[in-house]
């Protein structure tokens, strides 16, 4: 046989093995995808240490100080001297009514009580000259008495002497009863002063405390009542967050229990303290309203903005745990895929009290052991396959 057709024969060969070739190459391509290619897992180690039960809760930031202030006085707004966002201090004048009529008042009860003073000394110098006239005429009284008994005078210029200082008498009493009336004066006309003065000063609003005004409710020419609230003030240095958090740990909570509050727009966790357990749940969510306080503010706030709150029930510290996002549910329980000699095999471990980030271990895994997953939660791993880190 020549060379030319052994080749041919040879390449027939080939044309009619091909087919096969290719499907038993297939055949082999998916046998290698799906049984021995090594599955990618994101791995965990089983570790040691703390695990922490918390109580999770949205609420609103809130202050500890807030007021609503108003005048308690009716009368017409002069001026608002600040507007919402502005911060004040102790003692810082806030607002104002029109006090043109109360001021001529006081002016007017001032005068009066000019005058009254006045009437006063007045009545001082004729008391004065009163008792020195009582004096006089008691004197003249004593010697005319002497000489009726002498016989040196009439008796009737005796009595005329008596009758002298019974006058005298009754106008020292006149002025005393006038300079008594006079100080009661005084203290009427001292009293209504006053008066307008205090109502000057209540026309006057002052700021309660160090804080903010956050609602600014009435404008310069408003009537305003008594009690009408005019600016709404709160103090952002002492802020409290209030979460609604499930009634069913209401046993487990206490004051000044460690907790942490995240709030919106950031990732910072800030340490907290649980300020108040109410003793009341809402009846329509039957959830506690639950008072935690920062432990510092750092940030920019706003009264009635939403904050994240956890907080810390209980603690197991220095124990076997895995991270609790691989762990995955069935009928029979909880389970886990672990490493066993490089293949992914399934375990049922006991599992113990159930934190945020991790589930402690009572039995079935040991520190140490690697922990597999596939990169979608949802989806379960093939036991008994090679698996390889992603």
């Amino acid at each position: 046989m020549t060379a030319a057709a052994t080749l041919r024969r040879g390449l027939g060969v080939v044309r009619r093995g091909l087919p096969f070739a290719v499907v038993i190459a297939i055949a082999l391509l998916i046998a290698w995808l799906r049984v021995w290619r090594p599955v990618a897992v994101v791995v965990a180690r089983v570790d040691r240490g703390t695990v922490t039960i918390e109580a999770f809760g949205r609420g609103t930031i809130e202050s500890q100080r807030e007021a609503a202030v108003g005048f308690d006085m009716v009368g017409r707004l002069s001026e608002v001297q600040v507007d919402e966002g502005d911060r004040v201090t102790l003692g810082q004048e806030l607002a104002r009514l029109e006090t043109d009529q109360v001021q001529a008042d006081l002016r007017s009860a001032r005068t009066g009580v000019g005058a009254a003073r006045a009437s006063l000394v007045r009545l001082a110098a004729e008391e004065d000259r009163a008792r020195a006239l009582l004096a006089s005429a008691e004197r003249e009284a004593t010697r005319t008495q002497v000489l009726v008994a002498a016989g040196s005078v009439a008796g009737r210029e005796g009595d005329e002497a008596t009758d002298r200082v019974r006058v005298a008498r009754a106008d020292l009493d006149r002025v005393l009863a006038q300079r008594g009336e006079a100080t009661r004066g005084i203290d009427v006309a001292a009293g209504v002063a006053a008066q307008r003065q205090e109502t000057v000063v209540r026309a006057t609003l002052l700021a309660p405390f160090d804080g903010l005004v956050i609602r600014r409710l009435r404008e310069p020419g408003d009537t305003v009542a008594i009690g009408a609230t005019v600016l709404r003030l709160v103090d952002t240095r002492q802020v409290h967050v209030r979460a609604a958090i499930d009634e069913t740990v209401l046993a487990q909570l206490a004051v000044d229990q460690p907790a942490t509050v995240t709030f919106p727009g950031s990732t910072d966790v800030v340490p907290a303290r649980v300020s108040r357990v109410p003793w009341e749940a809402d009846r329509q969510t039957h959830e506690l309203q639950v008072e935690v306080t920062p432990d510092r503010v750092d940030r920019r706030i706003a009264i009635g903005q939403r904050a994240d709150v956890r907080i810390e029930l209980a603690r197991r510290d220095d124990v076997v745990r895995v991270p609790i996002a691989m762990i995955h549910h069935d009928a029979a329980g909880p389970y886990v895929f672990v490493d066993r000699g490089g293949r992914i095999a399934l375990a049922r471990p006991r599992l113990g009290v159930i934190g945020r980030d991790h589930v402690e271990v009572l039995a079935g895994l040991a520190e140490g052991d690697r922990l597999l997953a596939a990169s979608d939660p949802r989806r379960d791993l093939p036991r008994g396959r090679r698996w390889s880190a992603r």
